[in-house]
């Protein structure tokens, strides 16, 4: 892979625009259009600067191949420790949230309510848990998790309500 290629990869690994990569830069959209196309190369200051941005060695920009994996590049496609801690505060908070409203009520007009707090908070919580799958760059990929999500959250759902009609508890709702 030579120069023009790398830099259009990596941009395109980080989603960035030429537009975007060339006011990082500080140049025109046009020199990095060059740049991928091959009609052009960065001066030694603009590698300095690509390789910073990108977080990769300049070696790896300016040499055509890498003899090693231990020197090939290691670009984040997604922070997958943020994505799973995101993931885990979610479900602590339905499992709070169910815990709170399934307590034992002795006032079947509180029950009522209690039932529409609990799918209302299941419900946010489950959208913002599928929200997060937009950061999925892979559409495949995106679209696979986005069902395992709303089949989580049916399952979730049935399993709460069933808890509920049958008096058995928070640990229902939580699964």
């Amino acid at each position: 892979m030579n120069v023009s290629e790398k830099i259009r990869t990596l941009r395109k690994s980080k989603g960035m625009s030429q537009e975007e990569l060339a006011g990082q830069v500080n140049i025109s959209r046009q020199a990095v259009s060059r740049w991928e196309n091959g009609t052009a190369l960065p001066d030694a200051d603009n590698i300095v600067q690509l390789s910073k941005l990108f977080g990769v060695t300049t070696d790896y920009l300016l040499m055509d191949s890498y003899e090693s994996d231990e020197d090939s590049p290691k670009i984040k496609e997604n922070n997958k420790i943020l994505h799973a801690n995101l993931t885990s505060l979610a479900i602590i908070l339905q499992a709070t949230f169910l815990n709170i409203c399934m307590l034992p009520w002795e006032d079947p007009n509180t029950k009522v309510y209690a039932t529409v707090i609990k799918v209302f908070l299941l419900l946010a919580c489950s959208i913002w848990m599928a929200s997060n799958h937009r950061y999925e760059k892979d559409l495949k990929q995106r679209a696979k998790n986005t069902k395992i999500e709303l089949l989580y959250c049916l399952i979730q759902y049935v399993v709460a309500v069933l808890g509920y009609s049958l008096h058995i508890g928070f640990w229902a709702g939580v699964m």
